[in-house]
């Protein structure tokens, strides 16, 4: 999906990816993370990337199917059929503890296989982590957004970006778009964005950037 603009340069277009494609977006998932500081704290090996990014397209098969059982959208970027870009969006609502426990029971054998059990424990304590350092006000909270590396420079990931931000400015109860990234150079990219670094944590001992762009009015 692209628009075009007055000079004839493609841009991407972003919007929903369907329950259809989480397979395809799990892997794109898995490899521009591959990388990531934080990924290598909750999942340590194998270090080999060939080998590591199937064990994180099976964490991020599972974190969508969650994502779905709890009826928060995932966003992406589509090209010629196929997923360049996705992210992991998080509203306001949120499902109850009793019905995060079941589906969370559920999905244990696929997340032991992809982390292992070490990996369990960490992912909940990484959770319950992030779950306290939220902002308190209500806002979008953009819990995961990777670009397939052949795309990425593509403007793919900006793409969602804008769009989560047109979605805040239509809801005067947010805040604004919240996330946090364990990169710094990503710093700087959301920083021209219009995010803002709000405070620093280090879920798992990673130092992680906590960032939030305010929303737009009028």
């Amino acid at each position: 999906m692209t628009r075009m603009t007055n000079d004839a340069q493609a841009w991407p277009r972003a919007g929903l990816v369907f329950a259809e494609h989480y397979a395809d977006a799990a892997l794109v998932l898995s490899r521009a993370f591959v990388d990531d500081p934080l990924l290598n704290a909750l999942v340590p090996e194998p270090r080999e990337p060939s080998a590591r990014s199937p064990r994180l397209a099976g964490l991020f098969e599972v974190v969508l199917r969650l994502q779905r059982g709890d009826g928060q959208p995932v966003f992406g970027v589509i090209e010629d059929g196929r997923v360049v870009a996705a992210a992991v969006v998080e509203g306001t609502a949120h499902a109850s503890n009793g019905a995060v426990v079941a589906r969370g029971l559920l999905s244990l054998p696929a997340l032991v296989r992809a982390v292992g059990w070490g990996g369990v424990r960490r992912s909940i304590r990484l959770m319950d982590d992030l779950a306290r350092n939220r902002p308190a006000r209500p806002h979008l909270y953009l819990n995961i957004l990777g670009v397939e590396p052949a795309f990425q420079g593509r403007h793919c990931g900006v793409a969602i970006l804008d769009h989560l931000r047109e979605i805040v400015a239509m809801r005067t109860d947010m805040q604004g778009v919240y996330l946090e990234t364990a990169t710094e150079a990503n710093v700087a990219y959301y920083s021209r964005h219009g995010y803002e670094v709000i405070g620093e944590f280090h879920p798992l001992g990673v130092r992680m950037w906590r960032m939030l762009q305010p929303r737009r009015r009028g």
